[in-house]
This record gives C-alpha cells, structure tokens and sequence, in this order.
C-alpha cells in the first residue's frame, strides 16, 4: 500500500507541474478585457458600476473570452453579463430628467450616481474613480451604523440612493424629482426608500472634506430612517437622536462639526466649525445647560445650534456609556414611545435619572480645552 500511495503522489504532482495548454488565458478560458484600462474598478464595495457595465466588449465583467483556445464562457459569464445590463435599464428612470447618461455604482446598501468630474482627494481625481471612492466611504458609515444600533441586514427596506453633483442645475432637478422638495444645495428625502442629493458648491462646501463630511452626516440621517419601519424620528419629536448622531458620527470622523441641516451657516457663529466638548463641557459646569426635556421634545427643524451642541452630547453619552442600549433607545423613539417609556425600557431609568447621569459623564469625560483636530 505504500509503493502505491508514493506512485500515486508521483502521477499526481507530474500531473500538475504539466504547463497549461493555453498559455494566454492559462486554461482559464478568459483574458483581461482590452479595454479595462478605460473602465477598471476600484475598491472592494462594488456590486454594480455603469461605467464598466456599458463596455461593449465584456459588459462589465472585467474579462473576455480567450482569443487563442476559444474556451466556452459557460452560463456564469452569460448570466453576470445579462444582470449588468439589467442593472442599465434600471438606471434608465434615474438618467431621464438629465437627458444624458450618468455614472452609477451599487453596493449592498447604497446606489450612488455622481456627476463630479474631479476631487482633490487621493483616488477621487477622476470621475469613475471618486464614484467607488464615496460608494466605499459610504458603506463604512453604513458598518458603523449597523454596528451601533445593532441592526441585522433584514432590518433595512431599501438601499439609500446618494447623488452628488458638480452643477447646480442638476442639484435642482434631482432634489424636486427624487427629494420632491426643491434646494440649491442639499436634499433629502426619509423612509424606506431613503434619497439625499447634494450639490458640491464650493461656496457652500468649500474643500473636498467638507463634501466628504456632509455625506457622513446626511446619510446617517437616511440610515436612521430607515432602518426597522421606515419612520424618520426628526419629524416625531425625536430630533435629538437624528441630529445627535449625525453629529457624533462627524465629531468621531472629523474632529468637529462642519455641517447642519436646516440651519443657514450665517447663523452658527462660532459653533459651525469648533469642536464641541468644551462647549459643553462648560454650559455643565456653570449651570447653563438646557434641561434635557427641552431639548429632546423638539423636531430636528426645531432644534437652535446651542440645542444641536447637547443633542449631539445625550448621543454620545449613550453611544459611549450605554451603547447597547442605543439600539432599542432609537427603535422606541421610532415607534413614536413617549420618552419617558422609551427610557424606562431601553435604559431603566427616568428622564431626569437620564439628564443627572449625563451630566456626571459630561464632568467626567469632556475637556475643558478644545482637542487637537484629527
């Protein structure tokens, strides 16, 4: 048995140091498309890209049959061909009000179209290569998101579908047609079939990272409304948790908080661009925070930029203090619970047990000085 085990393993390792009989495609029946150079994709998210979708020669697949050993492509290649050009006729609706193709790409829980032709940002100088620049940023805030309310894939209805844009009169158009409210500048519209649009006008998001940081904020708005029933918490006396983790999530990302909905930049003042711990930190101390009652019970279009400093600061004591309570916090408020029942349930204690244990986190974790921007 062992003579013939060894003769075996000999047969065996003879057999697969043999050369392929194609050395081009090396037996595996396809080479690289010729034009992949114009339409290669990057980044790892993409599930979808109208770029490469719309070559002529592979359809998007990336690769073309052999030339040399004429290798059947097989029912895969076919199928993955075919649903790439699915893909473009449902992309059809979207191009109609422009008149003219666009660029597109979908991941798991995004569907991007973006017409800015060139970022000052590694990986986004070209128009295809910003497409899965921000479809891959996007699905980060997606990862944190679901990590943070404790969200299973089932829990959301629908992709988000983001559209950025370079010029203004496209702006206007996509937030009337798909917002169904008419802006400028950014737009959104919330549920379960969450859309935002912006406008990447640089006399209101004036470099690269501040494009990049209303994205974050404005597709945490989307997540949150979707997710578990289709209910934005914004417009149920929730505005708090909206814009709160709005918030948080570019206070973690960025260093300090660039962007608000709503609210005309002119009217922030010196809180548009500061980091806002100490903020905060001293309202605490010198007895001039706003009850937290105050504060929680107004919609996100009601909240003042002092109330949007502490509704960010009751986010981060949950998020850092009690996070796994974040999750069913959010769901109960979504479910329109008074807050003092959305409370008891999620977190066992009252909203003036909520508003006393804020405070202490607030003396014990925020800095009187402002941190260094990251």
């Amino acid at each position: 048995m062992g003579a013939q085990l060894f003769l075996g393993l000999l047969l065996l390792l003879g057999s697969l140091q043999q050369p392929p009989d194609c050395k081009k495609c090396r037996d595996t029946g396809f080479v690289p498309c010729p034009e992949e150079a114009r339409h290669a994709c990057s980044g790892a998210a993409t599930l979808r890209c109208s770029i490469a979708a719309r070559c002529a020669l592979c359809v998007g697949t990336h690769q073309v049959p052999c030339p040399k050993c004429k290798h059947e492509s097989g029912p895969e290649y076919a199928a993955a061909q075919a649903a790439n050009r699915a893909f473009l006729e449902e992309l059809k609706p979207i191009e109609a009000p422009f008149a003219r193709p666009l660029a597109h790409a979908k991941s798991a829980h995004f569907l991007l179209t973006y017409d800015i032709p060139a970022l000052k940002v590694a990986g986004g100088e070209t128009l295809h290569g910003g497409l899965h620049l921000y479809l891959e940023r996007m699905e980060r805030v997606f990862a944190r998101f679901q990590s943070d309310v404790g969200a299973q894939e089932a829990d959301f209805s629908a992709p988000t579908h983001v559209l950025l844009w370079s010029r203004k009169e496209d702006q206007q158009k996509a937030s009337a047609v798909f917002a169904r409210q008419s802006s400028d500048t950014e737009a959104k519209l919330m549920g379960r079939a969450p859309v935002v649009t912006i406008f990447y006008d640089k006399a209101w998001l004036h470099d690269e990272p501040e494009l990049h940081q209303a994205v974050v904020h404005q597709v945490t708005h989307c997540l949150l409304s979707n997710v578990w029933d289709g209910i934005w918490p914004g417009n149920i006396h929730g505005g708090w948790i909206d814009e709160g983790l709005s918030h948080a999530y570019e206070l973690a990302q960025f260093g300090s908080v660039r962007h608000y909905c709503y609210v005309e930049a002119d009217t922030i003042l010196d809180l548009n661009h500061g980091a806002w711990e100490p903020l905060v930190r001293a309202a605490v101390d010198d007895g001039k925070a706003p009850g937290f009652m105050g504060v929680a019970g107004k919609n996100t279009t009601d909240l003042t930029p002092e109330d949007q400093l502490f509704a960010w600061s009751y986010v981060d004591f949950v998020l850092r203090a009690h996070k796994a309570q974040f999750g069913p916090l959010a769901r109960a408020i979504k479910a329109k619970k008074p807050l003092k029942d959305a409370l008891a349930e999620a977190l066992q204690i009252s909203p003036f047990q909520f508003e006393d244990l804020w405070r202490v986190f607030v003396q014990e974790n925020y800095s009187l000085k402002e941190k260094k921007k990251r």
